[in-house]
Order: structure tokens, then sequence, then C-alpha cells
């Protein structure tokens, strides 16, 4: 079976009052807008049609660049008018069509998966979740109960046949539905499917909502290796550490700098160091690392992001370095704007073992934990 995906995202999410679309926010480094879209890998998904609102066609374009199976579609004034204009884009061989809200972002896969095959075994299926809270319905000044176990909340995707689908949107000529699956039984006079979903299948609609998708934590890891050599300050986190030997580099070598930068970029799914700050470009050379630390945290604050906590392991067979940890802890929390207990530096020697046991280099392991401002 084939099945065509609409995206509903039209709308201004003016109820997030974000003063612009809720589709384009950005959390934990990717748009609303695409997470939805990753949702839908799906070998039997051909095409994915995203009805966009207007204002927001340069972004959207941006967004989906490169990716050719995806099919833009400018929405319309209402949400029923927007999956109108959809479904002049569906291919002609499609069996199904999946109509999804943008905003549906965290869509489990088992959902999807099962979906898709209830629609195949009973014409169409739309996915709900049970009420959880007591009731009851508002009449005038009064209120009366009513029996939560009769009542679900509907979710997307809602899935049909694309022949009824269509049809049942021409019926419409225009009048405008809540969802869907109101619309199909309305027109096409047939039974709705439930397919049960998720709690986790939230549609992101009002300012906490928001708040809570920019509430997790990023995680990203960071690795590097400086060869030793007479004649170079050894340089541990911007710190200065007395010995005969330096590390090699085409900066000043700051291995453990080196290592916590790329678990920054790590953790914000940018490129490794040597992508930002390639040994090819003069503008590095000797170069503090201090200052390429300070690049990237400024890189992280435009994306909404800074450090929580910063953990690494320092591999050097000589100096000595324990004495010299609380100073480079307390240099590194100053230059990353945290408190000193969120930055734990340890070093450990490879008991004479490898590169870093015969003191031809040093190697630093890091992982760093990024929050949401």
């Amino acid at each position: 079976m084939k099945f065509d995906v609409i995206l509903a995202c039209g709308g201004m999410g003016e109820r997030c009052c974000l003063g612009y679309n809720k589709l384009l926010l950005n959390a934990g480094g990717t748009t609303l807008l695409e997470k939805t879209i990753n949702c839908f890998c799906h070998n039997d998904i051909s095409k994915i049609i995203v009805a966009y609102n207007a204002n927001d066609k340069a972004t959207v374009e941006s967004i989906v660049r490169g990716r050719d199976n995806i099919i833009l579609c400018e929405g319309g004034a209402s949400r029923s008018q927007s999956i109108s204009n959809a479904l002049k884009c569906v291919e002609e061989d499609c069996d199904f069509v999946i109509i999804h809200d943008g905003a549906r972002c965290f869509l489990p896969k088992e959902c999807l998966e099962k979906g898709m095959q209830n629609a195949i075994a009973y014409g169409n299926s739309v996915l709900y979740v049970n009420s959880v809270d007591s009731l009851r319905i508002l009449d005038a000044d009064r209120s009366q109960p009513i029996a939560r176990s009769k009542i679900v909340r509907v979710q997307t995707p809602q899935i049909f046949k694309k022949d009824e689908i269509v049809k049942a949107y021409a019926l419409a000529d225009g009048n405008d539905f809540s969802d869907d699956a109101t619309l199909y039984e309305e027109y096409i006079q047939k039974p709705i499917h439930l397919t049960y979903g998720s709690e986790e299948n939230i549609k992101v609609t009002t300012p906490s909502d928001c708040k809570n998708l920019n509430s997790g934590l990023l995680i990203g890891n960071g690795w590097d290796t400086h060869r030793l050599d007479f004649g170079r300050k050894l340089i541990l986190g911007g710190v200065q550490i007395p010995h005969d030997k330096g590390l090699v580099a085409h900066s000043d070598g700051d291995v453990l700098i080196h290592a916590i930068t790329d678990a920054i970029l790590s953790a914000m799914h940018e490129r490794d160091i040597g992508v930002l700050f390639p040994d090819s470009d003069d503008r590095y050379k000797d170069i503090s690392s201090v200052k390429l630390l300070q690049e990237v945290l400024n890189l992280a604050k435009s994306k909404k992001l800074a450090v929580k906590s910063v953990s690494a392991v320092i591999m050097a067979q000589k100096p000595k370095l324990s004495p010299h940890i609380p100073a480079i802890q307390s240099n590194l929390a100053n230059i990353m704007g945290t408190e000193e207990n969120c930055v734990s530096i340890s070093a450990t020697t490879t008991e004479k073992l490898g590169m870093a046991g015969r003191e031809e280099g040093i190697s630093v392991s890091s992982v760093a934990v990024l929050r949401q401002l």
C-alpha cells in the first residue's frame, strides 16, 4: 500500500504567544516542523505534503531544502481549507492519506505503524487516548458530570482512503471542521475506527508546552590528542602547567579545552573543532584555545543554549596534574559561566602503556551537558 502524508502547518500558533509560528520553534537544535517531518520515515510513505502559512514560505523552504520527498503547498484561512489545498497535491496512485498536525512532533513510531495497519484493515484509522480527568459539561451557570469512560481525546494522525477523503472534502465545499474524522463522518457516512495512540503524542499548543519542550538537556562527547615536545608551553584548561614539554598544535595545543569544545559542539549537533577552526587557517596560528571555546559558547548562546556541566578525564603519564586540577576547574567554570561544582576534571596515567604512557602525548575525553536558556 502507498501512503501520502499531509502536515497541517498553516496556522500562526497564536496561543503559544511566541510572536512567530510555533512550528519554527527551535527545540534542542531542531525546529518542531523538522521533528514532525522526521516522524514519517517509513518505507510505505511516498510523499510528505506540508501545508504551510504563506508568511513562513521562505523559512519552510530552507528547512525542507534537499528533501525530495517533500511537497510544499500554501495553506488556507482555516485548517480545513489547508487540508483541501494539500489534497490536490496527493499522488494519483496513492492508496491512503495520513493527515497529521504539524505541531505533534513526538508521534511514536509504533502508533504510526498501528494506525497504518488499521487503516488498511478497516478503511480508516484515527488515533485517540482515554481521558484521565473527571469531566463536566457546562450549561449556562450550571454543570453536569459526564462519564469519562465514554469520552476519548482524539489525536492525529487520522488516516483515510485517498478517494474517500478527497470526496469528503469536495462535498464539504469549504465548510470548516475541527478535525478530518468529523468531516469524513459527515460526508462519507462511514464509522470511524479508533486506534489507541499515546500520551507522548502531544500537540504543542500553549506557552507551557513550549517551555516544557525546551526543558530537556543535550549531551555531547569530545576527544582530543596532542603530541608532546620540547620548546612548547603545556597549557591545560587555559592554565599553564610547569613541565619540560608542551603540546604541539596549530593553536596553543590546549588538548583539554579542545576536547571540551568538541563535546559542546557535539551536544549542539555541530561539526567538530577541526572543521570550525581548521589548521590551514593562519587566523588560528598559536591562538589561545580559550578564544576558540568562547566562540563556540557564543554559538551556543545564539541557539539559546548554555553549558550546564562538563566532565573530562586527562590521560597523561607526566606531569602530575592533581595539584593543578582546582585551578583548571575554576578557570574553566569562569570561562563557561558555570558554578565550579559543575566542572569535573580528573587525571589518570596509563600505567606507562601506549602513547600517553611513553610520555609522547596527552589525550582527553570529555562530556558536556547543555541546557536551554
